[in-house]
């Protein structure tokens, strides 16, 4: 032994008379040289961060290599920074896993708990033992292992990689590689982030924030109207422009958007189809830089000089799209006409709709003088008096032509049959089925099922079925409000669809005899009209075909709502 160390195969017998502990008796702050510290803190945040970074990458590959299906990368960087902090404080060097060895150690038959049980207690045993058992171990092997894990390395990073990452991220290695060969292993970390930070720049900028535009043609709300109102809007909601943005926002992705907006308003695409409101939907967005929210004051700036709102959805006013579209004065507190905010699509879309049905009642009023409902008096416009009903602007020229062939037909309220007075519900099922289907045999339908029809009301925040419940009655809307709601399967509520005045519901489950798939809840107080599940089996078995009549004319109006529900669920994600 003594020839084989000295001529350098085993390394020297350490002095035998050394205790394990003898390495913390070195320390003495006093003679500690702080300068060398200080320039040694490069290396050891450039040592953190790779200690850092090795565990998510790490990790997942060694589960892929040992078919580990459950892993929690989070409860490992939390185990390494446990272990660095308590090495550190104990004097020692850093934890971290190495990919190699892990894996010869677990294919050795070392994947158990009492494997790594074992390796911890013969750590242990060797610590205690003393440094006398450097001098029995040979150089080479040493050496060897010090080769190995060099040229696995080189082999994992260099050669492994090829045709797995693309030819950027391939580069970014290979410059990592030589400069850590050639200049020193900080430098080496340092050009990697940088050149990292720059690809991710480069890369992710190639990628569209906009996901999806279409117009509202494409997709409308969910909330069930009158057919008129259906038609007026079938004809107009071209002029509601949806944009629907993705990922993170920053001077990279922006300036896409803004161009995409821009070509919206030139001259040529105005008159094809002018836009009245800009909804851009933020769900899909994860992130926002200040320079991409001040992009968004000129568009903001852009739209108002053409008289186009713009509607924010889908960012909460505290998550972090909403605190950089504030700080950018995009979503100010003051009350802007021309910027809104709606927590949803679909309540965006709702809001919009709703203005241009205030303009179909605006023209109404002045081509025939009716009055203004109070309930669609939502942003600030002309009197009846002062509306160019003939169209000067190629936006208002639509909305006046949609009004004349939307306004509902003048129709005699009095079937031929009938010789007696109405039924109390029969203006109103005039008013919500006779646009469907002007006819006298639709005026002699109603009227044999008017009589029929009870009065009720619900109260505010009452509940008129809930899902999985029998059906009892289908109903006709005279005054209020009704929510419809559906369980997303995670245990909640989420309203898909509002039931407005002058429409009906619950007519597919009566027919059917099916139980109901939703959950209908009154917002405020509704008055309504009730057909009773009885009564129409009565009147199945006493009138068929009339009552088969009425069966075609209820369905139009789920047959628009399913239409609507449809557009938006396949469109608008």
């Amino acid at each position: 032994m003594e020839t084989l160390r000295a001529t350098g195969w085993v390394f020297e017998l350490p002095d035998s008379s050394v205790p394990f502990y003898y390495f913390y008796t070195l320390f003495d702050f006093g003679n500690t040289d702080w300068r060398a510290v200080v320039k040694a803190i490069p290396t050891m945040l450039g040592l953190a961060f790779f200690s850092i970074l090795h565990v998510p990458i790490n990790v997942p590959a060694l589960a892929v290599s040992t078919n580990a299906d459950k892993i929690d990368t989070n409860r490992e960087l939390l185990a390494h920074g446990i272990s660095n902090l308590l090495s550190g404080c104990m004097g020692s060097f850093q934890n971290y896993l190495v990919y190699s060895n892990s894996v010869l150690f677990i294919r050795s038959g070392g994947g158990s708990n009492l494997a790594g049980m074992m390796l911890c207690a013969t750590t242990l045993a060797v610590f205690l033992s003393g440094p006398a058992i450097i001098g029995y171990i040979p150089t080479m092997v040493v050496g060897a292992l010090i080769f190995h894990l060099g040229l696995e390395l080189v082999k994992e990073s260099l050669f492994d990689t090829i045709g797995v990452v693309n030819r950027i991220e391939y580069a970014t290695i290979v410059a990592i590689v030589v400069a850590m060969a050639t200049i020193g292993f900080n430098e080496g970390i340092f050009i990697g982030i940088l050149m990292a930070c720059f690809f991710f720049i480069l890369l992710y900028s190639r990628r569209p924030a906009l996901r999806k535009a279409y117009t509202g043609s494409a997709v409308r709300s969910t909330v069930r109207r009158l057919y008129s109102q259906r038609r007026f809007l079938d004809e107009v909601c071209k002029q509601i422009q949806v944009m629907r943005l993705q990922g993170f926002m920053f001077f990279g992705t922006i300036n896409g958007v803004e161009a995409y907006i821009r070509n919206l308003l030139e001259q040529r695409q105005w008159h094809a189809n002018p836009i009245r409101f800009l909804v851009l939907d933020f769900a899909l967005v994860n992130g926002m830089d200040f320079s991409a929210a001040e992009a968004f004051i000129r568009i903001r700036r852009l739209l108002e000089s053409r008289e186009i709102y713009m509607v924010i959805c889908g960012a909460e006013r505290v998550s972090e799209v909403g605190r950089a579209l504030r700080a950018a004065g995009v979503w100010s507190d003051d009350e802007c006409e021309y910027v809104q905010t709606s927590p949803s699509l679909n309540e965006a879309l709702e809001w919009c709709e709703n203005v241009l049905l205030q303009y179909y009642y605006l023209h109404q009023a002045a081509l025939v003088g009716t009055e203004m409902p109070q309930s669609y008096s939502i942003v600030s416009t002309p009197q009846p008096n002062e509306v160019d009903v003939y169209g000067s602007s190629p936006r208002h020229a639509m909305v006046s032509e949609a009004t004349q062939s939307a306004m509902p037909a003048s129709h005699d309220h009095t079937p031929a049959s009938q010789t007696g007075e109405l039924a109390p519900a029969f203006p109103l099922l005039h008013q919500a089925f006779l646009d469907l289907d002007s006819s006298q045999s639709a005026s002699e339908t109603l009227a044999f099922i008017a009589p029929h029809f009870v009065r009720k009301q619900l109260p505010a925040e009452e509940c008129l079925w809930r899902v999985g419940s029998a059906a009892d009655a289908m109903y006709i809307t005279e005054s209020g409000t009704l929510r419809v709601f559906v369980e997303n399967g995670n245990g909640e509520s989420e309203a898909i669809e509002s039931i407005l005045p002058g429409t009906s519901l619950g007519e597919l489950a009566v027919i059917t005899g099916r139980n109901h798939s939703t959950t209908v809840i009154s917002d405020g107080s509704v008055v309504m009209w009730e057909l009773s599940k009885k009564t129409y089996e009565e009147l199945c078995t006493r009138e068929p075909a009339k009552t088969l009549a009425f069966v075609r004319l209820a369905l139009m109006y789920p047959a628009q709502g399913m239409k609507a529900i449809t557009a938006y669920a396949f469109c608008a994600q």
